[in-house]
């Protein structure tokens, strides 16, 4: 065996005597920021072996605990044949701060084959209290954890998830900031079964960005922790009281390195590794929730608000002033700002009884940040005048509350005349159009009007005449009765057409169905966020239609009080909570096909139900 590892050296020493030689380089690694009392580590590294005098650099303020303690290793690498060696020499230090302030440690130099090199001062952060003690938890400054002899125990608040919040009062429909974090004191090997809040009462847009942020250094409790940022929501809150950012958890793997007494076989013992180990230690974390307190608006709201808040402009761009009849036009309101624009719907646009008024259509240019959602929303209003004459359009009203002034605030476009000519195909009369009847529809009406016979009719009773026969008095009653009977419908469905309510609550089902098929189609396509997210669409929006209550008010206790005072079980009520709830919390964790199946087919029976 002696042998055997003499003839391997001089192999290797032949092949090294080939590599080429790095330049020297001489850099410092140590924390930014320790806890008062804690240990921690500063190491010196040269890429360098021989012919090396370290000249240490003064400490003040720091206690030295031990060193320098001097240590060298090799490392080596093949490439497409090509050999790399590396030689460092590291001289450590274990400090320890008692003082809390800023701390600064002169440059150390090192002298290489009669070249002198210098590193950078570098400044510490004495922070906080006392931790642990121990060198097995000091924390370099790449956030790794250096070990000791043996595993070191890790403690309640080595590793700690939390929710932190940019602020815990706001008013409803205002924007929270919310952060996902995780602290580590110790080295971490992985991440995974991360289960997110359910963000109950709160409207959610994910702002994390593409790629995952490099973790810093921030104190908790007077512990310094590396941070990761794992998840960054942008919440706005739907309804006030005490809401709750519930917990979350997740499972990690902590390592921690170890020490063993001899090296595991010869290439480790070749390359430097002898002793080295690494220990795999699984942990579950669980955060605390998080209480918002969230404030009404104050009374007195225009009429004019339907919940937006934030800070918003209103630009304008009307028709033209005059037109012929039976042309189309747009009148086009832009709303620019920061605020809820999510939960924005079109203002309302009052025309003349002969304007003929079309679906509003909307159009966005926003993009969420950690202030809110800036940008603008446009909405466009096409319509069709059907009469000639001149029309005023009134003023169209938005209103707003805004945090920061604690107040409403009412913007509104100008008044305009829209004068409307008739068109050629359309014959104009005193009181305007005559019904919209057409030059060419007059002519075939015409046609079918009979010449009148003139002279005596020589008309003669024959046989029972049918007036006032028994018959005659019986249809004219059941005529009667049918005609004011068809009358008091037809003002009935037209009032209720007019009706935002009704016809909301009339289109629900099918707007619910039209967004469960939506679903099932992405559950054909394996498309898991395409599903839930027409899933909770179908479910809120059909409750915001049926109950004719704005998706900004709307919540899962709302819901389940106005089901009740509408006379629906409370089994059924909770049914439909209970579906959009595992609908939420399925959205960001890895189910099955038969899981969404399932939640398809009940959402669309409890749908049923509703309707019966």
């Amino acid at each position: 065996m002696r042998q055997l590892i003499l003839t391997i050296l001089a192999l290797w020493t032949g092949a090294f005597s080939a590599f080429a030689q790095e330049s020297v380089t001489f850099d410092v690694a140590a924390p930014t920021a320790v806890g008062t009392g804690e240990l921690f580590r500063i190491e010196f590294v040269v890429n360098a072996v021989k012919d090396v005098v370290f000249t240490p650099p003064a400490i003040e303020g720091l206690e030295v605990m031990a060193g320098p303690q001097e240590s060298r290793s090799t490392s080596t690498q093949m490439v497409n044949g090509n050999f790399t060696r590396t030689e460092t020499t590291t001289y450590t230090y274990i400090l320890q701060g008692f003082t809390a302030g800023l701390h600064t440690i002169s440059a150390a130099s090192v002298s290489v084959k009669g070249t002198t090199y210098s590193t950078r001062p570098i400044t510490i952060e004495v922070v906080g209290e006392a931790p642990q003690s121990g060198v097995g938890q000091a924390t370099s400054q790449g956030g790794a954890t250096q070990g000791s002899q043996g595993p070191s125990p890790i403690s309640a608040d080595d590793v700690l998830v939390r929710a932190t919040v940019s602020r815990t009062d706001v008013y409803k429909g205002e924007p929270i900031v919310v952060a996902l974090k995780l602290f580590s004191r110790v080295p971490i090997g992985g991440l995974s079964d991360l289960k997110l809040p359910a963000f109950n009462g709160f409207w959610q847009q994910d702002i994390s960005p593409a790629e995952p942020p490099a973790p810093t250094r921030e104190t908790v409790g007077g512990k310094v922790y590396d941070t990761w940022t794992l998840k960054e929501y942008l919440l706005y809150p739907q309804q006030s009281g005490s809401l709750m950012v519930e917990p979350f958890d997740a499972q990690i793997t902590v390592l921690l390195q170890t020490q063993t007494s001899s090296p595991r076989n010869i290439f480790d013992e070749l390359m430097g590794l002898a002793g080295a180990g690494i220990q795999e230690i699984p942990k579950h974390i669980v955060s605390q929730g998080v209480k918002i307190n969230v404030r009404d608006w104050p009374a007195g709201a225009p009429a004019s608000f339907d919940g937006a808040v934030g800070e918003f402009t209103l630009e304008t761009t009307p028709p033209a002033s005059a037109m012929k009849a039976n042309a189309s036009a747009t009148y086009t309101l832009k709303l620019s700002g920061t605020g809820n624009f999510p939960l924005i719907r079109a203002p309302r646009l009052e025309l003349p009884q002969s304007f003929e008024q079309y679906n509003v259509t909307t159009s966005d240019n926003t993009r969420h940040t950690t202030q809110g959602t800036s940008g603008y929303r446009e909405f466009a209003y096409p319509f069709i005048p059907r009469s000639d004459g001149l029309y005023t359009i009134p003023a169209i009203e938005f209103s707003f509350f805004d945090p920061r002034q604690g107040r409403f605030v009412t913007l509104a476009s100008r008044e305009m005349s829209l004068e409307v000519a008739a068109d050629s195909t359309s014959i104009s009369t005193s009181g305007g159009l005559m019904s919209g009847m057409s030059r060419e529809e007059l002519k075939i009406f015409g046609q079918d009007i009979r010449f009148i016979k003139r002279g005596s009719p020589n008309l003669r009773p024959k046989g029972r005449t049918f007036l006032w026969s028994p018959l005659y008095i019986v249809s004219a009653f059941l005529i009667t009765g049918i005609f004011a009977g068809a009358l008091i419908f037809l003002r009935r469905y037209v009032r209720n057409m007019q009706s935002d309510r009704f016809v909301r609550n009339k289109r629900a089902n099918k707007v619910a169905l039209r967004r469960f098929r939506a679903a099932e189609t992405a559950m054909g396509r394996d498309d898991k966020g395409g599903f839930y997210d027409e899933m909770l669409k179908a479910l809120w929006g059909y409750m915001s239609d049926k109950l004719d209550i704005p998706m900004a008010d709307l919540g899962k206790e709302r819901i389940r009080e106005e089901l009740f005072e509408r006379g629906v079980s409370t089994e059924q009520a909770d049914e439909y909570i209970r579906i959009i709830s595992e609908c939420e919390q399925a959205q960001y964790s890895p189910v099955s096909s038969s899981k969404m199946s399932e939640l398809y087919r009940e959402g669309i029976a409890i749908v049923s139900q509703m309707e019966l």
